[in-house]
């Protein structure tokens, strides 16, 4: 019986990436996030998936780094982390990447039904006010998260970790598989 128990570092120990899904990439980036245990759970997410490369598009980034790097845990060691201006990020985006929005508007497509790119950036936007409107029209695409309940908002970093998960299923299906 004991043998059914193991824990999580032997489990994922066993698992192998398949060379087929490389050319699938996953990138995440967060629009002037202003707490910093986001922050860290946006970093420790990409650290669970296996994402190297993190975003903050900032004008002015002035999070607790003790706090946020409590939150990130040992992710900080393999995930590259960088804090941007807006004009940076874009730069930055290599050719073949799409930036998909993780916002609700009128032109959003269920995540869950839509197919999300091969090479995506998965943007969230800040806390209170979302991803701007000028940012939201340079991005390739956005996609919203359905919420059956009554409250209309999730935590930015939650709805990432929806967002970044359901991207995964559908582009690492090998990765995702349990048995």
């Amino acid at each position: 019986m004991k043998d059914q128990y193991r824990n999580s570092v032997e489990f994922f120990k066993e698992k192998v990436f398949k060379e087929k899904e490389k050319e699938h990439s996953l990138i995440l980036a967060a629009y002037e996030l202003k707490t910093p245990d986001n922050a860290g759970s946006i970093i420790r997410l990409a650290g669970v998936l296996g994402v190297t490369e993190v975003y903050f598009i900032h004008e002015n980034f002035e999070m607790r780094p003790r706090k946020m790097t409590r939150v990130a845990h040992s992710s900080l060691g393999h995930v590259n982390y960088h804090i941007v201006t807006e004009k940076e990020f874009w730069d930055k985006i290599e050719e073949g990447f799409k930036v998909v929005a993780l916002e609700t508007t009128e032109q959003s497509r269920n995540i869950f039904t839509h197919d999300l790119p091969n090479k995506c950036v998965l943007m969230c936007g800040n806390e209170r006010f979302g991803i701007s409107n000028e940012t939201l029209q340079k991005c390739d695409e956005s996609v919203f998260i359905p919420n059956p309940g009554k409250t209309s908002s999730m935590n930015v970093s939650h709805a990432l970790t929806v967002g970044a998960f359901e991207w995964a299923r559908k582009n690492w299906p090998s990765q995702m598989e349990i048995d």
